[in-house]
């Protein structure tokens, strides 16, 4: 490297691509994300390394890792991208707009919720502003606020006690079991863990909230689930499920309405953990709210208080 010329070196592109390349653990999958090729990512990297006279990443296998001065250039990028996140929703407030977006990652099972009571009243009020919605599981959530990709996300599952998240927790419906109305379990007022042992089960991810609750039903009850089908949209289970295939797992109030009402039922899970089936709205420490998301916060805050506050 040459003396402090340092900053004036790096070019925006560059560091852009590298930070893809953190985030997706690739030169292949950052340059899908970034709708380019792979070799022009691998290009523009190398021009940086030789302009810097550093190495900023390792192969590891089919992937990469980055070096100590990767990360601390993806750092540097990080922290520059909020800054100017934050000065933009800074001018927007002293200067009262009511235009521009705001993005919102959301469990699946949160939508009909989500669309159905918060954003009406919120797209009364700022009909100029556009809300971005991205489904994800939790950890994806976890992660797009993290990284300040989302003004706050709605999910289940997040840990309380993590230092760079502001969590809101609220008591859900109970875990269940969703059967078709035809399934033999859908006569029952509830069904025990146990009796879920000898059912045709569909999974979702471990990085689901909801995967992670039934694996912690079964360790509870030192018993094991085997899945006969697996899926990473509620949508998809849900299908399953209306087809009389098998039992999904979701809270009784993500189950679509008023649709399938008619067509699968929520069976509440006889047990202390599904009885305790927490919902979480989270924001990242220290990220300044704009007036529209503020308002959009409470919003989802009053809506989940219906079923009470954790």
């Amino acid at each position: 490297m040459r003396g402090d010329s340092f900053v004036s070196e790096v070019d925006e592109r560059q560091l852009r691509y590298l930070y893809e390349v953190a985030n997706y653990g690739g030169v292949r999958a950052a340059a899908d994300k970034l709708g380019v090729n792979a070799s022009a990512v691998s290009r523009q990297l190398a021009q940086l390394e030789h302009k810097l006279d550093m190495v900023l990443l390792e192969r590891q296998g089919r992937g990469v890792t980055l070096t100590e001065i990767g990360l601390h250039l993806v750092d540097f990028y990080r922290e520059r991208l909020q800054r100017q996140q934050e000065l933009t929703m800074q001018l927007q407030e002293f200067r009262q707009l009511k235009r521009g977006h705001i993005a919102i990652g959301v469990g699946e099972g949160f939508i009909d919720r989500l669309l159905g009571r918060a954003l009406r009243d919120f797209s009364e009020h700022y009909p100029d502003i556009v809300v971005d919605v991205r489904c994800g599981s939790t950890a994806e959530i976890i992660a797009m606020v993290r990284e300040g990709q989302v003004d706050m996300g709605l999910c289940t599952g997040v840990d309380d006690f993590d230092p760079l998240l502001k969590v809101r927790s609220f008591r859900g419906a109970p875990f269940s079991a969703v059967v078709s109305v035809s399934h033999p379990l859908a006569k029952q007022r509830s069904v025990t863990v146990r009796e879920l042992q000898s059912q045709r089960l569909i999974f979702m991810p471990d990085h689901f909230g909801v995967q992670r609750y039934l694996h912690a039903l079964a360790q509870a009850e030192q018993i094991h689930f085997a899945p006969s089908y697996r899926c990473n949209m509620f949508t998809a289970a849900q299908a399953i499920a209306t087809a009389g295939l098998g039992v999904a797992f979701m809270s009784s109030d993500a189950t679509r309405h008023p649709v399938d009402e008619r067509r699968v039922t929520a069976i509440p899970i006889d047990h202390p953990i599904a009885r305790a089936f927490p919902s979480q709205l989270i924001c990242r420490v220290g990220r300044r709210m704009t007036p529209a998301v503020s308002y959009l916060w409470k919003q989802l805050e009053h809506g989940m208080m219906r079923t009470g506050v954790k």
